[in-house]
């Protein structure tokens, strides 16, 4: 799909940000380009000592690591980052996150999307001074030998990443598209991506916070309902993504309530894992999940990228 020899690159857990600097100003966004600077003093500080030019934009993955082992942490240890608007210089240092930088779109002012992959690359090389733990390259692999793949995709793994990203070395650079010039690999996992449409109002020690959410696929301009979810979420936000968090995120988008019912726009994204899909009559799809768990908020999806019903009928076919 992306031609031989294929740059193979870390796919990393993380979230996805771009970074624009024009002179004095520099500025954080989520792919979904939510203004996230403030929450990211860290990476701010990172950019400004590390990256050796006044214009540009560069698309890198922001991964989180315990501070004392230095080690890489999964996503929804650090997704709570993202939204959040008070403790943030001590949350940087309870939780701080590395930059891997892996595109340069935008360099001393000139648009650099139609140069080719390997030419952004080895601009990106002479852009950036690494430093461990602050600011790295996404690593990467040039190569036509399967075995050398295979045994950087099993490197990747190990580091705790989620796979890796083979891209086209004569690929442009498409917004929102990765056909030809793009494919990720990662292990086969039981997950879908999906919006939220719905909640219920808890009770008791979970009175005040939404629970119990309901789930959507995307179907040609509409979504259909799939199941509901209510494992996986916290009660206290140290240990992971709460009620408390995913209440405050949603309150804004409640469009009705009735009695502990809301119903809610599907503005949020959620990765949920599942042991499989069975057909139901319960959802307008046909189809709920088994024992479905939250895993991580999608902040770099939209509702319209979440799973499709396409996506979904196939995964039951092939179980």
């Amino acid at each position: 799909k992306v031609g031989s020899p294929a740059e193979i690159e870390y796919k990393y857990d993380g979230f996805r940000m771009q970074i624009h600097k024009s002179k004095e100003n520099t500025t954080i966004f989520t792919r979904r380009l939510e203004n996230v600077t403030e929450q990211f003093p860290e990476v701010l500080e990172a950019v400004k000592n590390n990256v050796k030019s006044d214009s540009f934009i560069i698309d890198c993955e922001a991964v989180g690591f315990n501070p004392k082992t230095k080690k890489y942490m999964p996503f929804q240890n650090i997704s709570q980052r993202i939204r959040r608007k008070y403790d943030i210089k001590k949350l940087s240092k309870e939780l701080p996150v590395e930059l891997n930088v892996f595109d340069v779109l935008f360099l001393d002012d000139k648009s650099i999307i139609k140069k080719t992959f390997k030419e952004r690359r080895k601009l990106l090389e002479k852009l950036i001074k690494e430093e461990k733990r602050k600011i790295m390259i996404a690593k990467n692999l040039k190569t036509s030998n399967r075995k050398k793949a295979l045994l950087f995709y099993k490197e990747s793994l190990k580091k705790g990443n989620e796979g890796v990203i083979l891209k086209s070395s004569d690929g442009v650079y498409k917004p929102g598209s990765r056909v030809g010039f793009m494919v990720k690999l990662k292990p086969s996992m039981n997950t879908f991506d999906l919006t939220i449409i719905g909640a219920e109002w808890g009770k008791g020690k979970r009175s005040g916070w939404l629970t119990s959410f309901s789930l959507a696929c995307f179907d040609e301009g509409r979504f259909l309902p799939i199941g509901k979810v209510g494992t996986g979420i916290k009660e206290k936000a140290k240990q992971g993504t709460s009620f408390k968090e995913l209440t405050e995120l949603l309150k804004p988008h409640i469009i009705k309530e009735d009695g502990r019912e809301a119903s809610i726009k599907p503005e949020i994204v959620i990765e949920i894992r599942f042991e499989e899909i069975q057909k139901s009559t319960n959802y307008s799809s046909g189809f709920a999940l088994r024992f479905p768990r939250f895993v991580r908020i999608r902040d770099d999806r939209s509702p319209e990228e979440c799973s499709s019903f396409e996506m979904i009928k196939e995964a039951f076919k092939k179980q």
